[in-house]
């Protein structure tokens, strides 16, 4: 094994497979994200990577493109049968990725839980900076509820997202919790972006450094992706982290309440959540982003939404979309009794 991987991780196989990318490129594959540099070549090197694919279909699920008016979707559909629909987003920064990035994990989570998944290819950031994503993906899910053209049950819906999706999946969560987005069942969030980056978070100071996220690269995509660039990143960082929630989960006072970060951006801001959507959420501990995750699981509950949390040890962020290991499988397995619950 490399000495490049960080000592925290310590799943074996998700250890493995780093050193192998660090034997192969030289460093752990942060990449784009921690170099300095023009963003123009670090976004086009982020959107060339070779590993998304997409992987053909078996005897297990298959893969139907769609179109919702211009907007291009992938339905997944387990062929033992399924209950209900989740309209996905995919990870990479809000600022990469496409229909092919999230494949295998689509998959997975489609056959594990025999639940259709709904992939969306939202506008990336930063020709497209918030709310594209997020609107895209509410187009998205307002083409499931109108039947999809018969694939989907419109009563039987849910949102999903891995990282920077898992962000949008969180903020749509919200807008149908508030009756601007139709109905939803579930909110499935893995490894998800839940608020601005704050460097006062234990998890952000920890991961920094050979990681697939780190902190730097936290910060790097939230300018893009607010549209700031550097501003942006350096006004999420003057935030944030909430006091302890109150057992109504209400949202702590603030003295940056009114300021540039938009709650749609930092779902963890909301003013309140009781009513949502019941919610999955997944983090990696060895994670910049594994102390939000958690916290916005907590004032979910304190709130009275019904929340399975499920945190493994030893791996980073993006393990979910590392090839299959016993992590990913494990993890598909543990959420999934909760997700089929909500389409019962």
């Amino acid at each position: 094994m490399s000495d490049d991987v960080h000592p925290a991780i310590t799943d074996p196989d998700v250890r493995a497979h780093l050193a192998r990318l660090a034997a192969q490129a030289g460093t752990i594959p942060s990449g784009a994200t921690d170099a300095d540099g023009d963003d123009a070549a670090r976004l086009a090197e982020l959107r060339a990577n070779p590993s998304w694919v997409r992987s053909p279909d078996d005897d297990t699920v298959e893969s139907i493109d769609l179109d919702a008016d211009g907007l291009a979707l992938r339905l997944y559909r387990p062929r033992a049968g399924h209950r209900g629909t989740l309209v996905f987003a995919h990870g990479g920064g809000w600022v990469a990725g496409d229909l092919d990035n999230n494949d295998a994990l689509c998959r997975a989570l489609a056959t594990t839980t025999a639940t259709q998944v709904l992939s969306a290819d939202y506008r990336l950031a930063p020709e497209h900076p918030f709310p594209a994503g997020l609107d895209d993906l509410d187009r998205a899910l307002r083409f499931a509820a109108s039947g999809a053209d018969g694939l989907t049950d419109p009563a039987l819906l849910g949102v999903a997202g891995h990282s920077a999706g898992g962000n949008l999946a969180a903020a749509l969560a919200l807008r149908s919790r508030e009756g601007r987005a139709p109905g939803i069942r579930v909110q499935v969030l893995l490894c998800p972006v839940l608020d601005a980056p704050d460097p006062d978070r234990p998890s952000y100071r920890a991961y920094t450094a050979n990681l697939p996220l780190t902190a730097k690269g936290m910060q790097w995509y939230w300018g893009l992706y607010l549209g700031g660039g550097a501003d942006a990143a350096a006004g999420g960082e003057a935030s944030l982290r909430p006091d302890a929630v109150p057992t109504g989960g209400d949202a702590p006072p603030r003295p940056d309440a009114a300021g540039p970060v938009p709650v749609e951006a930092a779902p963890l801001r909301a003013a309140a959540v009781d009513a949502a959507a019941p919610a999955v959420i997944v983090a990696a501990e060895v994670d910049p982003l594994s102390d939000e995750a958690e916290e916005y699981a907590d004032r979910l509950a304190a709130s009275g939404v019904p929340v399975t949390f499920v945190r493994r040890a030893g791996v980073p962020h993006l393990f979910l979309v590392f090839p299959s290991t016993p992590a990913r499988d494990g993890v598909l397995a543990q959420i999934a009794p909760a997700v089929r619950a909500a389409f019962a």
